[in-house]
């Protein structure tokens, strides 16, 4: 059996162990995701520690040795094994040469000492950062390389999770609208700039919720990120995404490539009048729904 454990508020985690103690357990990073009704970052760290606490005894951890935050979880009182995966550090599970490909992203890895070539339909280096986590959970509970290569060609995001999408004009429309924090937006910001080459690349960003007082912070942090990647446009909804905007124009970026939007009819009237070669990146809170610009997007010719 496999579970993702959602965490929202501290003793999320605990009360799920309470009920399926696991015997193998990663925690992928520690990020910004929920901190508005955690309180603090401290709080997300200690909220991550219930898995390590609640694994059961000889069970195996994996950890990101490349998340700063992850270093702060503690695996004094664990009775098991402790394993890490990566990039930039030293890992159990380690991944180089990783890139770009026509279809996702290529890498090899590490393990047991022994180099292995991977390939994952799904784009980004946070992406492969999972897929790490992966090879090192499954080699846990004993599949072959072999079956983890296999499976790792076969993934497929679940919608509006970087979901692909080709509208009738052509465009290229990426609905990443789930949910967003700052992390999650900076990557998939990196990934449209990786992604578009020589086409035209749009980022559609609204406001990132459930940030309390990170929330002017996580936005600005966003619109410095965007002012390096030289995108085409900057198009931002909502009241908070307005600090995106302003931030990424105090960095450098066009103000005329920078676009705000109050009104979903105005921003869709905008959207229609841009290249049908362009790719479009579609990101913000859940409460936003995107999902709803990007369906009336598909059906534009």
């Amino acid at each position: 059996m496999l579970l993702e454990m959602g965490m929202k508020s501290l003793n999320n985690i605990a009360r799920q162990c309470r009920v399926v103690r696991p015997h193998v357990g990663a925690v992928t990073n520690v990020g910004e995701a929920h901190v508005g009704s955690l309180g603090n970052l401290d709080a997300i760290v200690r909220a991550k520690q219930e898995l390590i606490d609640g694994m059961r005894s000889g069970g195996t951890l994996f950890l990101n040795t490349d998340c700063p935050r992850s270093r702060r979880l503690s695996t004094k009182h664990f009775k098991g094994t402790t394993k890490t995966f990566g990039i930039t550090h030293p890992a159990n599970v380690k991944g180089v040469n990783v890139r770009y490909s026509t279809g996702g992203m290529k890498f090899d890895a590490y393990i047991e000492g022994k180099k292995y070539s991977f390939f994952t339909p799904v784009w980004g280096f946070h992406n492969v950062y999972n897929a790490l986590a992966a090879i090192g959970l499954a080699r846990a509970v004993g599949c072959s390389i072999a079956q983890i290569q296999k499976g790792l060609s076969r993934v497929r995001p679940p919608k509006m999770r970087f979901q692909v999408i080709r509208s009738k004009s052509g465009r290229t429309l990426i609905n990443d609208a789930w949910n967003a924090n700052p992390s999650a937006m900076k990557a998939g910001l990196t990934v449209l700039h990786n992604m578009s080459g020589k086409r035209p690349a749009i980022a559609v960003l609204g406001d990132m919720l459930e940030l309390g007082k990170y929330s002017q912070w996580a936005h600005q942090s966003v619109g410095k990120h965007i002012a390096k990647l030289q995108l085409s446009q900057l198009v931002t909804f909502g009241p908070k995404a307005r600090e995106i905007a302003k931030t990424a124009m105090a960095n450098g970026m066009d103000s005329k490539r920078i676009f705000h939007f109050t009104s979903r009819s105005a921003l869709i009237r905008h959207l229609k009048n841009s290249s049908n070669q362009a790719l479009i990146y579609f990101k913000a809170s859940r409460k936003l729904h995107f999902e709803k610009i990007i369906r009336e997007l598909l059906h534009l010719r």
